[in-house]
């Protein structure tokens, strides 16, 4: 568990029939359509929460680069900065990644969308490669409590640890747990405020919670 100080506040592939992934004039299309499908999607809440959201590369796709690594948490700063939503903790792993962020106006999924987007066309370009970088879907949950947030956190710092790619989660550079260990600066700074320190803490008002 995290003190209440520390925590911040601030499968498969699906391709439509017969869209060519074979150029890149297509990546407009085949955007558009991971963005339709990922909205049709029934979700209880799509702003205004806080969402634990994994998304993993699509099928058969080489696992990221170290630099790639750094690309994603680049695009996810640039983002922040130009978008409604706070970053809570993360971690890229070779094939998947792991965010905790608190949407205000944006939508989770259009901040999926445009993250997911503008980083698997750069990489893709890069590597010289066509055709879907991520899976269309992602997967979310939602925390409705203060130990929520805790507990997604130890999960998300302790994926590398539990991949074998180092012994201490704060040793894994693509990851927020070095910043909450205060070992050193990640390369993505956590966005920070203060909980009340209950770990029953409804994180907004539910209908069902007494105002």
């Amino acid at each position: 568990m995290y003190p209440a100080h520390w925590l911040p506040p601030h499968q498969k592939n699906l391709r439509p029939e017969g869209l060519s992934y074979s150029g890149p004039s297509t990546c407009n299309l085949c955007s558009y359509y991971i963005y339709t499908v990922m909205s049709r999607l029934r979700r209880i809440a799509v702003q205004d929460r806080i969402f634990f959201v994994t998304t993993n590369l699509a099928t058969n796709v080489t696992s990221l680069s170290p630099k790639e690594r750094d690309l994603l948490l680049t695009v996810l700063d640039a983002l922040r900065s130009s978008c409604d939503f706070l970053v809570l903790g993360y971690v890229v792993m070779p094939d998947h990644a792991h965010l905790l962020v608190t949407c205000r106006t944006e939508s989770i999924p259009k901040l999926m969308h445009q993250w997911k987007f503008k980083t698997g066309y750069t990489i893709q370009k890069g590597r010289g490669s066509h055709g879907p970088f991520w899976q269309a879907r992602y997967f979310d949950f939602i925390c409705r409590h203060s130990r929520d947030v805790s507990d997604k956190l130890t999960y998300i710092h302790n994926n590398p640890v539990e991949g074998g790619l180092c012994q201490h989660d704060d040793e894994w550079r693509w990851s927020s747990a070095s910043y909450y260990a205060r070992t050193a600066a990640p390369p993505l700074i956590p966005d920070i405020v203060d909980f009340s320190g209950d770990s029953n803490e409804l994180l907004w008002p539910a209908p069902w919670r007494t105002l």
